[in-house]
């Protein structure tokens, strides 16, 4: 008998909620796309996007029913995967503050199913998703994304490999969570929940030093 496909959901609809629930619906899944400001979520169902993005609002369009945007968290009951994804806002010195992604886990695991799964999308500091309370551990996942601005759709719609981090990389993952992954025809390297965050940070310290070094290389030509 063939399973029907799970239902995912994303809570938070700033630059990385919005365009990873496009491209997770433009492949074929129902999507249900949470955010607490119910005027934004107006804006989004009128498509009047809070982000620019090539390609972002064709690919929204085309979505049609299939990503369906709500300001009541009693609609993430129905979902079988729920992304946590608000984009984390870091200081002047580069401290990154996660309460509002807290606030938003603490505001969305009630609402979830109790065999649904919480994959955390934000970045943050190595031990956080292992430090929640909830859900269980086997129904808890941290997921590295890998967006860049103006090639974010890009980014979101081919990715060359998912990195999943897991309370034990030894047992299968969820098969849901799978399902979703896998629609998108790349590897999957799951690892313990800690180094998942810390190759996330890894990643922005390479692109980091790329920026900086090609800046260094153009003030010596001129």
């Amino acid at each position: 008998r063939i399973m029907p496909l799970p239902v995912v959901a994303f809570a938070g609809m700033t630059h990385l909620g919005l365009v990873s629930a496009t491209a997770i619906a433009s492949a074929g899944f129902e999507t249900v796309c949470f955010d607490q400001d119910a005027g934004l979520i107006g804006r989004l169902k009128m498509g009047d996007l809070p982000v620019v993005e090539p390609d972002l609002p064709e690919l929204l369009r085309s979505n049609g029913d299939r990503q369906k945007f709500t300001s009541s968290v009693g609609d993430i009951g129905r979902c079988d995967v729920v992304y946590v994804a608000p984009d984390i806002s870091t200081d002047d010195e580069g401290r990154s503050d996660t309460s509002a992604l807290t606030a938003l886990i603490n505001l969305v695991v009630p609402a979830m199913r109790p065999e649904a799964v919480l994959v955390v999308l934000s970045q943050v500091e190595p031990g956080f998703t292992r430090a929640l309370s909830a859900p269980a551990p086997e129904r808890r996942y941290y997921q590295v994304e890998t967006l860049v601005f103006g090639r974010a759709v890009e980014r979101a719609t081919k990715p060359e490999r998912y990195i999943v981090g897991c309370a034990d990389p030894s047992r299968p993952l969820d098969a849901r969570l799978k399902t979703v992954l896998d629609a998108f025809n790349c590897p999957i390297l799951p690892m313990r929940y800690e180094s998942a965050e810390l190759a996330k940070i890894s990643i922005n310290c390479c692109l980091v030093a790329s920026v900086s070094v090609a800046n260094t290389l153009a003030e010596l030509c001129e």
